[in-house]
């Protein structure tokens, strides 16, 4: 069963311990029978079964679960929020807790198989986030942002500084969510500026996408664009080299460098770049593989695979890009 705990009093009580010495657990607001769901910043109750919308319009309406993911919902606040749901009894929820009592969220507890139904199914850690959509930022903050970017790195800004050279990176029809937040979870650790995604056929930004990129995506800016390859060609006359990554026959990553503002390329899970994606590219770079022979096959023998996914490939180059810049 879940339970709701009642409202806090409004006069300030002394504050008590337990024997055990730890501070009793603070209540959560109570709904009167009768009375309207809280809306305004935090909006009505979702009565959404959890999926999510198509990318143009943000997506993950619904829940987010998983400790990393919700406590960077909660601080990052760009969802709508309606009600933190927990598992009784979890003390490593207690920081959680405490900050939807700060925003005034409804707290429930519950039982783990009632959480489970919550979530659908995912991996919640006892934590389950009632919200809205994540909000995609359009075609012109990529540009701004791009343009923006590329101007402070002409600029002269220091080299080795956050700004100087840019790097964005481009996901040309990543479908899976959990590649979409592992690579987002990777731009974000080696500072990238943002990521750029079609608005259609391209991963929502789900439950699963914020919980594989460890909340990240939370923070970090996605934009969504209505044509990838044009996109490219107004970041080239913006002053980026766009650079897209092919399983083979691009130059050798290794001793590349860089510098000015960089656009990064990813392709689909099974197809890879677009021809006119491919074509619209300044250059294509191939991660080599250990026991690949010189026509870029695998050794005879060598019993490893003969590619990396999008999400590993994009963690390779990131670090590479980042580091020789």
């Amino acid at each position: 069963m879940s339970r709701s705990h009642p409202q806090q009093g409004s006069a300030r009580r002394p504050e008590s311990r337990r024997p055990d010495g730890r501070r009793p657990t603070r209540r959560a607001p109570e709904r009167r029978p009768g009375r309207p769901a809280p809306t305004g910043a935090h909006g009505p109750p979702s009565r959404s079964t959890g999926g999510a919308g198509p990318p143009g319009r943000g997506g993950g309406e619904g829940v987010l679960f998983g400790l990393n993911a919700v406590e960077a919902a909660l601080q990052a606040r760009r969802r709508v929020l309606r009600a933190l749901h927990l598992r009784a009894g979890a003390e490593r929820s207690e920081a959680l807790r405490e900050r939807a009592y700060e925003l005034g969220l409804p707290v429930q507890e519950h039982a783990p198989a009632e959480l489970d139904l919550l979530a659908h199914g995912g991996h919640h850690q006892g934590v389950v986030l009632e919200c809205g959509a994540l909000p995609l930022l359009d075609d012109r903050s990529a540009l701004a942002l791009g343009a923006g970017l590329a101007r402070a790195a002409q600029a002269g800004e220091p080299r080795g500084s956050a700004a100087a050279p840019p790097l964005l990176v481009a996901l040309d029809q990543v479908e899976d969510p959990r590649n979409l937040g592992a690579v987002v979870r990777s731009a974000a650790a080696f500072g990238a500026a943002g990521l750029v995604v079609p608005r259609d056929h391209s991963a929502p930004l789900s439950a699963v996408a914020s919980s594989a990129s460890a909340g990240a995506l939370e923070r970090f800016p996605v934009h969504a664009v209505a044509n990838l390859a044009r996109f490219l060609e107004q970041a080239k006359q913006s002053g980026f080299w766009v650079v897209g990554a092919t399983a083979e026959g691009g130059a050798p990553l290794a001793g590349y460098t860089h510098d000015r503002p960089l656009v990064l390329v990813l392709g689909n899970e099974g197809r890879g770049l677009r021809p006119l994606v491919a074509r619209t590219c300044d250059q294509h770079l191939t991660i080599p593989l250990p026991g690949e022979n010189a026509a870029g096959g695998a050794a005879a023998g060598g019993g490893r695979t003969g590619s990396l996914n999008v999400s590993a490939a994009a963690a390779v180059l990131l670090y590479h890009l980042m580091t020789y810049r």
